[in-house]
């Protein structure tokens, strides 16, 4: 049985009432090529469509690699100032500052209204890294280490990670492995040179935003430093494997 576990991009997020959500499922993923400047996302849901199809592609690949089934998981993007019922925590609704994982209905719940505030470098104040002036959350790649953080957590799942070390385990080893396993998509991302100039600088500045000081906290994801340093290993090795120490190091 899947664990109920709902993995944030940081902790202490709030949420809304119910309302309607738009989703997809991931099936078999299709061959992403960056778009042309003309047809480049022009709103935040195709940003984080197709973020999450290229990240979804990637991870495609790397289990076929493997010799393991594809992943498979259903995203669901929250308009702003609507928000959605999840499996996950008794009926938990992910509302507009959502960015989670659930593993109870295999779902990436992202509010558009957050992704838009990473873009724009409006929360800065608001997220425990930054608020200690401790990187910053601006543009498109930082909300692209969001998407991919989340989706790692999918691996996580499917992996079968949660159930082989979720009771040993604190949540930050979770968390930095997510991070990591975001390093070695951008990698892939870097080798095809599809990366702009100031991309990998955008998700250091927003994986050390998203940091917090609170180790007493069961929900605590790991320092600045720490998971800068995670999305960094991911992205100097590309290779997932390495992302492994997380959790057998921890």
């Amino acid at each position: 049985m899947r664990p109920l576990i709902r993995r944030g991009l940081f902790a202490g997020a709030t949420v809304l009432a119910v309302a309607v959500v738009a989703s997809q499922h991931l099936g078999s993923a299709q061959a992403y090529e960056q778009p042309a400047d003309d047809s480049a996302p022009q709103t935040m849901e195709q940003l984080l469509t197709t973020v999450t199809k290229d990240v979804d592609t990637y991870w495609t690949s790397m289990f076929e690699d493997a010799g393991l089934s594809e992943p498979r998981v259903r995203y669901a993007w929250i308009p702003a100032g609507q928000a959605a019922a999840s499996a996950c925590d008794n009926g938990e609704t992910m509302g507009d500052s959502a960015a989670a994982y659930c593993a109870a209905d295999d779902t990436i719940y992202i509010s558009e209204k957050f992704a838009t505030d990473i873009y724009e470098g409006a929360l800065d104040q608001a997220l425990p890294g930054s608020s200690q002036g401790y990187g910053r959350t601006v543009g498109d790649f930082a909300v692209a280490y969001i998407v991919a953080h989340e989706y790692g957590h999918q691996i996580q799942d499917e992996l079968g990670l949660y159930e082989r070390y979720g009771n040993q385990l604190p949540t930050s080893a979770f968390e930095l492995q997510a991070d990591c396993y975001a390093g070695t998509w951008a990698n892939s991302a870097y080798q095809d040179n599809r990366l702009e100039d100031g991309d990998v600088q955008e998700a250091i500045d927003a994986a050390l935003a998203v940091g917090d000081f609170d180790a007493s906290s069961p929900m605590h994801h790991g320092t600045p430093e720490q998971r800068a340093e995670a999305w960094n290993t991911g992205f100097e090795s590309g290779d997932p494997g390495t992302c492994s120490d997380y959790l057998t190091a921890s």
